[in-house]
């Protein structure tokens, strides 16, 4: 983000330069009485310059909002206005819609993190700026009567937009994607730059792969289990124990992830030999109810942690650990494991559930190293197992039911220890 802001910030000086040295050039070639006109011309010409505020005008699910980045995060609400280097993020089936004045609406998907850089408005032209940490971003931009200079980052490619209506995907593992639904964008990545779409052509897209939206419609036209069903050799035994429990399993694009629905859990004699990591987490509910497990981890970017949940980008991280599947349940409950295939980080590992839809259930969690069950410090005492009731959350990012802590190659603090040998 840092690198986008002051590749903005450079462009600013570079276009101040050149307009101080025009300036120069023409009070040196005016006639004097000429020359006393001209601060007067620029007021005014700074004068018609403003300032554009987002307005939040649809919240879905659990979203966030801060006004910079040295602000705290807030539960968006409708109503909300946003400026400049504001930010929002969203999480799980979850979505927001803003409008910029006078005519563009920007939408963010769920698990997404987008930035608004800039908005301003000079004369009959509009200049806007998002940039998109990961996640989706459609901007949907109405062009009569004013000229538009949208643009859409993400990390690795660039959207430019007049007067259309476009989306930008960009989240692991996936290709970044741009689709315009009616007129022209520019799609730029480190390799090329495309033009596509036109005025009611319909729905194009284009990817960082592909050389031209043709080229990425043939590719779509044939499976590539890359993207879909292909699954690594470790997961291999345990997807195909749940196929013969009856469950489907299929891939949902927009969440980046594998989907399972339907089966039952497997038993503990029929799961720890297909378990597909050295070291392994699993929770297992018997309700009908959609459960995601979500495990904190030790280590990452200057070890401060990262957070394991079954979508998109947060299904896997930097120190090894997956998350194989989103186990959305079924009439018999479900399952849901996370992993590490080996190299697990040492310290403490933090195991939380969400219910996502259908009653409060209880469930069960385990953890397993090299096929053994290790014990799971509940807040009490250290056991073999957690059973927990799983309730609605409260309303939140990340709010949910904590299970336990798992200590990996280090002791728990020493007041939990405590309370652990007392228990006993």
């Amino acid at each position: 983000m840092s690198d986008c802001r002051g590749a903005v910030m450079s462009q600013i000086r570079i276009v101040g330069f050149k307009l101080a040295l025009l300036a120069a050039v023409a009070a040196t070639a005016l006639p004097a009485n000429a020359q006393t006109s001209a601060p007067a011309a620029v007021t005014t010409a700074e004068a018609t310059t403003e300032s554009l505020q987002a307005t939040v005008t649809g919240v879905e699910g659990m979203v966030q909002v801060r006004q910079n980045d040295k602000e705290p995060w807030a539960k968006a609400q409708v109503g909300m206005l946003l400026g400049e280097m504001s930010e929002i993020r969203t999480g799980p089936r979850s979505a927001v819609r803003c409008t910029l004045p006078p005519d563009q609406t920007f939408t963010l998907d769920r698990l997404g993190t987008v930035k608004l850089l800039e908005a301003v408005r000079n004369n009959k032209t509009i200049n806007t700026d998002l940039m998109m940490k990961y996640g989706r971003v459609r901007l949907d931009v109405e062009s009569a009567g004013l000229e538009h200079r949208s643009v859409i980052r993400s990390p690795s490619s660039t959207l430019a937009v007049r007067g259309t209506r476009v989306s930008l995907y960009d989240q692991r593992p996936f290709n970044p994607e741009a689709v315009s639904l009616t007129g022209t964008a520019i799609f730029r990545d480190g390799k090329k730059q495309i033009a596509f779409g036109a005025k009611g052509q319909g729905k194009t897209k284009v990817d960082s792969k592909e050389s031209s939206a043709v080229a990425l419609a043939i590719s779509k036209s044939t499976l590539d289990p890359s993207l879909s069903l292909a699954r690594t050799v470790a997961e291999t035994a345990l997807i195909d124990t749940l196929i013969s429990h009856g469950s489907t399993v299929s891939f949902d694009r927009d969440a980046g992830i594998k989907v399972v629905t339907g089966g039952r859990p497997p038993t503990d004699g029929e799961l720890i030999p297909t378990l597909p990591g050295v070291l392994n987490f699993v929770a297992r509910w018997n309700t009908n109810a959609d459960l995601n497990f979500s495990v904190q981890t030790p280590g990452g970017v200057n070890n401060a942690g990262e957070t394991l949940y079954p979508a998109g980008a947060l299904a896997t991280n930097s120190s090894g650990g997956k998350v194989p599947f989103d186990h959305r349940g079924g009439p018999n409950g479900g399952i849901e494991i996370v992993y590490f295939p080996k190299g697990a980080p040492t310290g403490l590992y933090g195991l939380g559930l969400t219910l996502i839809s259908g009653n409060p259930t209880t469930a069960q969690v385990d953890a397993f190293q090299d096929g053994k069950r290790i014990k799971i410090f509940d807040g009490i005492s250290s056991v073999d197992s957690v059973t927990t009731q799983v309730d609605k959350p409260i309303a939140g990012f990340v709010d949910g039911t904590a299970v336990g802590v798992v200590p990996i190659g280090t002791n728990l603090p020493s007041g939990a220890s405590r309370a652990a040998n007392h228990r006993k």
